[in-house]
């Protein structure tokens, strides 16, 4: 993961969020034609999406069970002083890594989020952000029994859950902008 984070920025960010409700745009077009294609063709790339998030946040970096079990309970502590840390705070350098790490941790979920959407086109915004709560949860539980050089952190739940949500809007806008401006008659969306 810390290989992507290096390349977060803010235009790599802009590009990705604009990539992102470019191919939301396109997915509700294909929506509305044909749904049943187009949410086989969703659930498909849903499940690839989850299978490089399982890579990215689970895959151990050491032996199961040798990496302890570190948790961070207090929401931004990180940011400004990591546990046991006992100078006077972060670097500027370390805490601009600390937020590029949670700004990869929300645009990890946001496809997840958009891909629930248009794979279940009946599916309501806050069963998918749930949903995404739900998985980042899971995937922190599963880092804390593998005790294998991961640490489960609260931000990441946060952060996870605010990628989902942008993910969920971004998802039911494109699918309001289709249906808004389809020809009378086909308001499918």
């Amino acid at each position: 993961m810390w290989q992507v984070v290096l390349y977060v920025s803010p235009a790599t960010l802009a590009l990705f969020l604009t990539a992102t409700a470019g191919l939301c745009l396109a997915g509700a077009r294909w929506l509305a034609r044909d749904s049943d294609r187009a949410s086989r063709a969703a659930r498909a790339l849903l499940l690839l999406w989850v299978g490089i998030t399982l890579v990215a946040t689970v895959a151990p970096t050491q032996p199961l069970g040798t990496g302890g079990h570190a948790i961070a309970w207090i929401p931004g502590e990180g940011m400004w002083q990591p546990s046991g840390h006992s100078g006077a705070g972060l670097f500027a350098e370390e805490r601009d890594m600390i937020v590029r790490l949670q700004i990869a941790n929300a645009a990890m979920f946001t496809p997840l989020a958009a891909l629930l959407l248009f794979s279940f086109p009946s599916l309501g915004t806050t069963s998918a952000v749930l949903s995404c709560l739900l998985a980042s949860a899971g995937i922190e539980a599963t880092q804390f029994l593998m005790a294998a050089g991961r640490t489960v952190d609260i931000d990441d739940l946060l952060f996870n859950t605010l990628g989902g949500a942008i993910g969920a809007l971004i998802a039911r806008f494109s699918r309001y902008v289709v249906q808004v401006h389809a020809p009378a008659g086909r308001h499918r969306a």
